[in-house]
């Protein structure tokens, strides 16, 4: 009986060793939209590559913008390619990379007291970045980033890793798209319908 309880607990600390899924997720908010007037007037998108590094032609991107594609629409975008509101950036970085991210704290309860503090993380190879920025003024408004998604030995970056990280970095994103009303058919719905 023991052998079976040993057996079971080191299939399941192999099992969540070896769970692709475990990435380190993380967004970053402009500052403007943590603030209380900051109205988003936001309704299309463009998805971008935004090119850092030379990266192996081998990864597979369109699965990170089908991702997004599918994401933005879920929250009410159009994908436009003519003076869209909103241009994604996606970037692959398959080594290690430093980041800055601007990290906000208040104190009290009327956030009397706000300190921005600058800081560096490091984040694992086969990291993902999405960056939104706004079209018309060129500021960017959220980013998020999920990284560890390379196999250790290998360095390889799988489709699938790269969905699901993509998913999961949206699970922070919580702008909607302006008149956005949860079941409602978005426009681009209602456009494939016919």
């Amino acid at each position: 009986m023991k052998k079976i309880y040993l057996f079971v607990v080191v299939a399941l600390v192999a099992l969540v060793s070896c769970n692709r899924n475990s990435f380190q997720i993380g967004s970053a908010c402009h500052r403007e939209i943590e603030d209380e007037v900051f109205k988003p007037n936001y309704q299309s998108f463009t998805t971008i590559e935004k090119q850092f590094t030379v990266v192996d032609s081998s990864y597979k991107f369109q699965a990170v913008i089908d991702e997004i594609d599918n994401q933005m629409k879920l929250r009410g975008y159009q994908d436009s390619k003519e003076r869209p509101n909103l241009i994604v950036f996606y970037a692959l970085f398959p080594n290690d990379v430093s980041l800055s991210i601007l990290q906000r704290t208040f104190r009290g309860l009327g956030k009397e007291s706000m300190n921005e503090e600058l800081r560096r993380i490091k984040l694992r190879k086969g990291t993902l970045l999405l960056q939104f920025v706004e079209n018309d003024s060129n500021r960017p408004i959220w980013m998020g980033y999920a990284a560890g998604l390379a196999t250790p030995q290998t360095n390889v970056i799988d489709e699938r890793a790269l969905r699901i990280a993509t998913r999961q970095i949206f699970d922070n994103y919580k702008i909607f798209a302006k008149d956005y009303l949860a079941g409602k058919p978005t426009v681009s719905q209602v456009l494939a319908l016919k």
